[in-house]
């Protein structure tokens, strides 16, 4: 408060001195202001102010107020003198050829840096494996991965001066991977990255995805553009109506705007901040979370008392404030924060600082955080590492791509320098836009003692895979309050904990999660989490509780002192729209009177709670609200987000609310229909090469992994082919097992076929299960001791094969129809049919496919040409 004081005194109070400051001059008024007396006052002339290098700020600008009306600092510079140019483009050359620059902005207008695909995504076919690239020995998948044949052929007939500066942008589930190209294999169809992922590929995302930019090549859709670096000259495709000879055209210079260091009592007020640049880094740029590799266009470190009051931030290639470590009692007050490279403000670092180095007393509040993580998806709207007492209030915070508000930042249950977050009466939507997965509206990272989510509305988080969360405590979060928050149609549950402790959800409302409305992660013997006086409510074809049964059942293995049920459940408004009570909670376990004999939900209901008009999300209550009776507190839903007073402002954020084609677009982009056709010519040795495979291995000289020993003569000469290593002294006599989880409709119609050839004593069988992994229960093929037969039990003979020659076998099998037809074909090119062989009718899905080696000696047997399709679907 005396602080607060002190600022209103300031403001209204004659400065020691005033400077004016014209466009043109920054430096001579900067040297003037930290000779004069203080405090200073900096009077910004209305205007446009040229940045063309970073302002460093110290001790010696302290005691310093920066005031404008319609001032502009820009660290762009117009690009004019544009010409027609070949295949309805626009060309200019630049002044001078150093000028380097990856974004670009026309009548305002973010222009879309070259890309492939024009929208949506790629797919990284499989891993690469040891030799495909010489300097590469280990860790492959951190360094190289391979994608389809079109793709490649487009990298590869990029000039390599211009294809160094391509960009892969890679999803890594809650992350990116931005990378630079530094060597090709022809054969793998293999890209080698410069430097190193900070994940690995294929690994954590199942049909990985990736986009490609920055290449003449691609532009080829309207709105893009492309810098020929080499010669200067800077290409358009202008939209539909633009015209280039009026449009104006900013790229930008400095990266920049202000670096300050050691500075305490400075303010900024009225000044716009515009046009920052950002290059990606010749190695490329790999994020670990939350876009945290990243700096921030304006940065204050080891100072206090620093405020930025009805200021804007936009078009930037960075985060648009990052409060480093040692920063305290400062604030970002009515400040408009949007078309962001990356994040809107930044609090703390990601390693933990000494004590007396901890921000502390930061406040964020009514500001506008909208249209950010444009070079760097997974920025969040705001960022707290390691801070203490920081505050977030009244913000609108939205159109991200991943977080809306993440704080903490720890793992686990250790000792922890985060504590006292609050976060209040914010409005956080429109969140993911299916880019990324593991996200929240609200995200707590670790223990962060004393932090409370309070009257903030956060809906529509839309995320790839998993985690489109409301309320997210990961991580070990522990004491943390969630009350009176508003939260709806996430595209997973509202509420999730992945893990921690003490932590209290109570009068808030939950409605219309997508994949549940409720979920808790680890089961641990200590009180996770208490659930009381909510309001949930879901349509029918969402369960309430996500989850297996171990997540919410009754923890086993307690111990002196832990509690028998690690959930508090009380007091709760349940309504299914439908009116039923459902038949499970969860999508398979506990029934109502199961879950209340459990001790849970005491003094719950399910009832309407008669809200004003659910359809149009109108989530105030009627008067006879059911809600009074579980002891519910209705308070103001329209107090989050930016402060009404101000309509101008109110309506400013309004116009970041409205998303027509959020349905649409805020989807999954959907993985390439499952369909194999691997002759292994291309694939990587020592790789599986096939989409949703893998294995566990021993360590016993057992493997799997693509060859050139060998390959099938059938159809043609081949070099490759997939072995299939068994060896004695593993665990099971099956083992090695190769499994495959193919992404098809589970029923329907499908097609294998596969050439094999097998050792000496490498007897294997290969078999398609439902989805309960029944063993023996569809087509089922196996070879031993040199005889080839059908189905497990009743074995159904089909030929005598010896070992060493190769055949090939062809399955068509329809889910559900208890037979399945079966040709092959010998080496010498001599084939039967076999129809109808028999299966159990239980098979009704082809979730699970494999080969599994069932030799006790050092052999192996090699499988070639393999072809997985759905031929139809149900």
């Amino acid at each position: 408060m005396l602080r607060t004081l002190l600022l209103l005194t300031l403001t209204t109070s004659a400065f020691a001195t005033d400077l004016p400051l014209k466009p043109g001059n920054l430096l001579a008024v900067l040297e003037q202001a930290r000779k004069a007396p203080k405090p200073v006052r900096i009077l910004v002339e209305d205007g446009v102010h040229p940045i063309t290098e970073t302002i460093t700020l110290g001790k010696d600008d302290s005691n310093v107020s920066w005031i404008a009306k319609n001032a502009i600092f820009t660290a762009g510079k117009p690009v004019t003198g544009w010409q027609k140019a070949e295949g309805g483009l626009w060309k200019a050359t630049l002044p001078d050829k150093a000028w380097k620059f990856e974004q670009l902005w026309i009548n305002g207008r973010r222009a879309t840096l070259a890309r492939s695909p024009n929208k949506g995504y790629y797919h990284i076919t499989e891993a690469v494996g040891a030799n495909v690239f010489p300097d590469l020995k280990q860790n492959m998948n951190f360094h190289a991965f391979s994608i389809p044949e079109q793709q490649y052929d487009v990298l590869k007939a990029i000039p390599q001066a211009e294809r160094d500066d391509v960009l892969i942008t890679v999803t890594h589930a809650w992350a990116v991977g931005q990378c630079r190209i530094k060597a090709l294999n022809d054969d793998a169809l293999a890209v080698q990255i410069k430097g190193r992922s900070r994940y690995p590929f294929v690994e954590f995302e199942p049909d990985q995805r990736f986009w490609m930019e920055n290449f003449r090549a691609a532009l080829d859709a309207p709105g893009e553009w492309f810098l020929d670096k080499a010669k200067g000259e800077l290409f358009y495709h202008p939209l539909p109506g633009e015209d280039m000879t009026q449009a104006e055209v900013i790229a930008p210079v400095v990266d920049k705007f202000i670096i300050m260091k050691g500075a305490s009592e400075v303010s900024f007020e009225g000044i716009s901040f515009r046009h920052s640049n950002h290059l990606y880094p010749a190695e490329g740029l790999h994020d670990g979370q939350a876009a945290t590799t990243t700096d921030g266009c304006i940065e204050i470190e080891d100072s206090r008392a620093i405020d930025f009051i009805n200021c804007e931030i936009a078009h930037t290639g960075l985060h648009a404030l990052w409060f480093k470590n040692g920063c305290a009692d400062s604030t970002v007050k009515h400040c408009h924060l949007h078309d962001l490279g990356g994040g809107g403000v930044y609090v703390g670092e990601t390693t933990r600082p000494t004590d007396e180095r901890v921000n502390h007393h930061i406040v964020i509040d009514d500001c506008i955080i909208q249209h950010g993580g444009r070079l760097h998806p997974s920025a969040c709207g705001i960022v707290f590492t390691h801070t203490q007492k920081c505050t977030v209030m009244q913000c609108d915070i939205g159109d991200l791509y991943y977080s809306g508000i993440s704080a903490g930042w720890n793992w686990g249950y250790g000792d922890t320098a985060s504590r006292e977050t609050l976060v209040v009466n914010n409005h956080i939507h429109h969140l993911g836009w299916a880019y990324l997965s593991d996200m929240g509206g609200f995200y707590g990272l670790g223990t962060s003692p004393g932090t409370i989510i309070r009257g903030n509305h956060v809906h529509h988080i839309a995320s790839h895979r998993y985690g489109g969360w409301g309320l997210y405590n990961d991580e070990g979060a522990s004491d943390t309050i969630m009350e009176n928050n508003l939260v709806h149609d996430t595209w997973n549950a509202g509420f999730h904990q992945h893990y921690g402790y003490f932590n209290t959800v109570r009068n808030n409302i939950f409605a219309f999660g997508h994949s549940a409305q409720i979920q808790a992660s680890r089961n641990e013997a200590r009180l996770r989490f208490r659930y009381m006086n909510n309001i949930v409510v879901w349509d029918p074809s969402a369960p309430l509780l996500d989850g297996g049964e171990w997540n919410w059942k009754f923890f086993d293995k307690t111990e002196r002192g832990d509690p028998k049920d690690s959930l508090v459940f009380r007091k709760n408004l349940y309504w299914p729209t439908d009116g039923k009570t459902p038949a499970h909670l969860t999508k398979t376990h506990f029934t109502w009177i199961e879950w209340l004999k459990m001790g849970r939900d005491q003094g719950s209901q399910f009832a309407d709670p008669l809200f004003v008009d659910i359809a149009k999300r109108d989530f105030r209550l009627k008067p006879g609200s059911p809600a009074e009776k579980i002891g519910f507190k209705p308070w103001d839903l329209t107090l989050a987000g930016v402060r009404k007073e101000d309509t101008k402002w109110h309506d400013l954020a309004a116009k970041g609310h409205d998303y027509p084609a959020w349905e649409a677009d805020a989807k999954p982009w959907p993985a390439p229909p499952y369909k194999i056709d691997q002759s292994f010519e291309r694939a990587s040795l020592g790789t599986l090469a096939i989409r949703g495979a893998k294995y566990s291995n021993e360590n016993k000289g057992e493997s799997i992994g693509v060859t050139d020993e060998l390959g099938s003569p059938i159809g043609g000469t081949s070099k490759r082919s997939l072995k299939i290593q068994d060896a004695p002294g593993l665990t099971h006599s099956y083992d090695p097992v190769l499994d495959i989880y193919p992404k098809w409709e589970e029923s329907g119609t499908f097609h294998v076929a596969f050439d094999i050839t097998a050792q000496e004593g490498a007897d294997w069988f290969f078999e398609m299960r439902n989805k309960e992994g029944q063993f023996a229960a569809g087509p089922y093929i196996r070879w031993q001791k040199g005889k080839l037969v059908a189905n497990n039990g009743k074995s159904i003979p089909l030929a005598d094969i010896p070992p060493n020659e190769w055949f090939r076998i062809e399955i068509t099998a329809t889910t559900g129809a208890s037979t399945y037809d079966l040709t092959l074909t010998r080496q010498d090119g001599t084939n039967s049919e076999h129809r109808a062989l028999p299966c159990q009718p239980t098979w009704t899905s082809a979730h699970y496919l494999l080969f599994s080696a069932l030799g006790t000696t050092k052999t192996a047997f090699f499988v070639d040409n393999l072809k997985l399709e759905q031929t139809k679907a149900p």
